[in-house]
């Protein structure tokens, strides 16, 4: 294995905090340094989670100046997510309570462009090109990317964008980068996608080398599951024409029988209709993005070395479950387009709207939710 990976991992060791922990690193971290100014972006969303980040942040370090940037997406005015505007509104009125308005930048950006009777995507382009000017952050010794009310196909972007600024702009000024999560698997489980866009990209930042490159390689591809995700597996699936699929599973997971449900769920669309083999599944941690990273980074290593005899291989990672787990991803994905040895794209499959089953009890759900933060550049990571 190559020893730039098995000894030398990015984010190893990691700083990984969750729940109480948050409140208490936050006080100690903030509140001690006068110093301190944060940029905390977040997205304007319906999702009951929107303000948890930011709330426990406030709450902790009441006098801390922070500067907050809005992302506000427009889905088009077919998008059936619409009807939750009433939900939009109640959390942008909560926001106010907590960040003065003044204190308050709001960038809006389009999901999708159109060219004819076409539509394409554009979200993940457009949400990184908010940030192409890297003097953003001269302001800042620390940046939040609150992720709670973003979709996939924007935060997977933003972070790259504003982890690869901060790797080439300030790689000598310490500014910290998180990533807040208000984490909920059951209550992701009850948010419903709808069906799946007819035309699929890679994430702008992410394409691998699934769509770049005539060589003739091996495509090996990871799917991470989640519930409820058939027809969006079998898009992804139409559209990468893998090799080989090695599909990831969350265990250990708060619910301890979750990845048996999910296998059961699947059992018929994987082991009969896509021929996976059973030696090929891949468990990790629910609640640790730190890991699936580690675990994805060997996995692709070793199918690379493994293909070596035949050119290498190329890897696609798609994920239809919680974001904790895609932040894993994500971070993979970051880790070998840094080292440019081995090409890994990320095919994110979008929907044309999402729809919430059952909102008292959603909203009562989100109640339980666990709040993450995600230390990803700055103090710890100093040589």
């Amino acid at each position: 294995m190559d020893k730039k990976i098995k000894n030398k991992l990015r984010w190893d060791p990691y700083v990984l905090l969750r729940n109480s922990e948050v409140a208490s690193f936050t006080t100690d971290h903030f509140a001690k340094d006068a110093g301190r100014k944060l940029l905390y972006i977040m997205g304007v969303g319906f999702d009951y989670r929107m303000n948890t980040g930011i709330r426990s942040l406030k709450t902790s370090c009441p006098d801390l100046d922070i500067e907050c940037l809005l992302i506000q997406y427009d889905e088009g005015k077919s998008s059936s997510s619409k009807k939750y505007k009433l939900l939009v509104d109640a959390n942008l009125t909560s926001l106010q309570t907590i960040v003065p308005l003044e204190k308050t930048q709001v960038r809006n950006i389009d999901l999708w462009t159109a060219s004819g009777k076409k539509k394409q995507r554009v979200g993940d382009k457009n949400v990184a090109d908010v940030f192409n000017d890297a003097t953003i952050f001269e302001a800042y010794t620390d940046v939040i990317v609150d992720i709670s009310a973003l979709p996939r196909g924007i935060y997977f972007s933003l972070i790259g964008k504003v982890q690869a600024i901060l790797d080439e702009y300030y790689a000598d000024k310490d500014i910290n980068f998180f990533v807040s999560i208000s984490e909920n698997a059951q209550l992701d489980s009850h948010i419903k996608e709808f069906e799946p866009d007819s035309e699929l990209s890679y994430v702008f930042g992410f394409r691998g080398g699934s769509e770049l490159t005539s060589d003739e390689k091996e495509i090996i591809w990871l799917p991470i599951l989640g519930e409820g995700s058939r027809k969006q597996i079998l898009a992804a699936h139409e559209k990468i024409d893998p090799d080989e699929i090695c599909p990831v599973l969350p265990f250990p997971s708060r619910n301890p029988r979750r990845s048996d449900a999910l296998l059961t769920e699947y059992h018929q669309l994987l082991f009969d209709e896509l021929a996976v083999e059973g030696q090929n599944i891949i468990y990790v941690p629910e609640q640790n993005p730190f890991e699936v990273y580690r675990t994805l980074s060997v996995t692709v290593q070793d199918y690379n070395d493994t293909l070596a005899i035949l050119n290498g291989c190329d890897i696609v990672i798609s994920t239809f479950s919680s974001k904790l787990l895609s932040i894993g991803a994500l971070l993979c994905a970051y880790e070998f387009k840094v080292l440019n040895n081995i090409k890994v794209g990320i095919l994110n499959v979008d929907s044309s709207g999402y729809e919430i089953d059952d909102e008292p009890a959603a909203k009562k759900m989100s109640e339980k939710s666990e709040l993450f933060l995600i230390w990803l550049a700055g103090e710890p990571y100093k040589p």
